[in-house]
């Protein structure tokens, strides 16, 4: 039997400024995530890893740029009203 879901409520200040260039690096780590990627931080760089059929994969020289494009464009993580 599976839990309820509890929520989490997060007090936000009603000025709450968010620059282009942070909220864009949010919806493309969100994104990754809803799309299967694990992402963990090194320094100053992230380390995006997903299991593909639990074999290595190498990907062609174009994947990052398909990989970024894919993040971006895809609306996976808004919230509708976002949309």
């Amino acid at each position: 039997m599976s839990q309820p879901k509890q929520s989490i409520d997060i007090e936000l200040p009603p000025n709450l400024q968010v620059s282009k260039p942070v909220f864009q690096k949010m919806l493309f780590l969100t994104n990754a995530l809803e799309q299967g990627w694990t992402i963990k931080k090194s320094n100053d760089s992230f380390i995006f890893t997903k299991k593909h059929e639990n074999k290595r994969e190498i990907f062609q020289e174009n994947y990052l740029e398909t990989f970024v494009a894919s993040n971006f464009v895809n609306n996976v993580g808004l919230p509708d009203f976002l949309k």
